[in-house]
């Protein structure tokens, strides 16, 4: 969509201090215009009542909250390239989004935010979409007050999702009694946490998404469409390694592909189709002179072997493999997903 036009505000909680305090880090890399905190409700509600025609109304509807909750270690780039995703992806799924960037400077005791709003009109001329962004810079000690400020700017009774960037996994567990409270799914992306987060004792793991897994769904429709022309226990009989090896940018993507695999054999009966405990599951980062992304290897005890491989620059993978039925050599399209496909993937599935 094409950005039809612009409202934002930055807001300020400490009007005491210096007029010429410039807003650093994460929050200066974000659009915004200055504002009280107690005022960007109202403001926002009274922005969209200037325009009150139904059709306007309905282009703002929101579907869902979005928290977009940062790390220290965030630099401004990554934090403008994933806010910038997400507000792609509300002009797809209409969202409030809630931006939170911890900061290592003494806000003495205050907080500030921006409001930031951009409607966007559809490919067809007639479609038009209005996203809207609150973002807040606190001391990031200071996390015990983010419950409150957030369930301030919420949306009532809409659901919520959250995604994590960069937040150490030891901060990610306090907030589990409350900021993530009613929480309906929260999301992290494993190629870039410097921690592996599915280690956290989650109150229920099921509402956890990865978004390097997210971002297999092609190269795991592509695998398993090829798959599936042979039974379950002909691609069992025999395996002696599952071998998936990766790039040093994707290590989610290589332990999400090793890990659908195993799922995939959890309904081969040992006795019946020769999996053995014994069987060799492995992940190996790759060379970095390796034209390959992501491979996935199938070792057998015989003559057969399966191996399929995604390349590094374009869409294109191939399949090459013997199981029984004759070489065989497919090449594929495996499109990579933009970060607000692979959002709507975690998120909802």
């Amino acid at each position: 969509m094409a950005p039809l036009g612009v409202v934002a505000f930055k807001v300020r909680t400490d009007f005491q201090r210096s007029k010429h305090f410039i807003m650093a880090e994460l929050i200066n890399a974000l659009p915004g215009v200055e504002l009280p905190v107690s005022e960007v409700t109202n403001r926002l509600a009274s922005m969209w009542d200037s325009e009150p025609s139904t059709a306007h109304l309905e282009s703002r509807a929101s579907q869902m909250n979005v928290v977009l909750h940062f790390g220290l270690e965030v630099t401004a780039e990554e934090a403008r390239e994933r806010f910038d995703a997400l507000i792609r992806f509300a002009q797809r799924y209409p969202s409030r989004i809630i931006v939170l960037c911890p900061t290592r400077a003494d806000l003495e005791g205050g907080m500030e935010s921006k409001l930031f709003s951009q409607c966007y009109i559809g490919d067809s001329h007639r479609e038009m979409c209005c996203c809207e962004a609150l973002m807040l810079r606190y001391k990031s000690e200071d996390f015990g007050y983010l419950a409150n400020q957030v369930s301030i700017w919420l949306e009532g009774d809409l659901p919520t999702y959250h995604w994590f960037s960069g937040v150490p996994a030891k901060r990610v567990e306090t907030y589990f009694d409350n900021l993530l409270l009613g929480v309906r799914r929260c999301v992290y992306d494993s190629s870039v946490e410097l921690e592996d987060l599915s280690k956290l004792n989650w109150p229920d793991p099921s509402r956890v998404g990865d978004l390097a897994k997210a971002r297999l769904l092609p190269a795991r429709q592509a695998i398993g469409q090829f798959m599936s022309g042979y039974s379950a226990e002909s691609l069992c009989d025999g395996l002696q390694a599952v071998r998936v090896r990766h790039c040093a940018s994707m290590p989610g993507e290589g332990r999400g592909l090793l890990e659908w695999v195993q799922s995939c054999f959890t309904d081969c009966d040992d006795s019946k189709s020769g999996l053995t405990p014994s069987t060799e599951f492995s992940l190996i980062e790759s060379e970095s002179s390796d034209v390959s992304a992501l491979e996935l290897e199938f070792v057998y005890n015989d003559e057969r072997y399966l191996r399929c491989r995604k390349f590094k620059n374009g869409s294109r993978g191939e399949i090459h493999a013997s199981l029984g039925k004759g070489e065989t050599e497919v090449y594929t399209q495996v499109k990579p997903m933009a970060t607000e496909q692979a959002l709507a993937e975690a998120f909802f599935f």
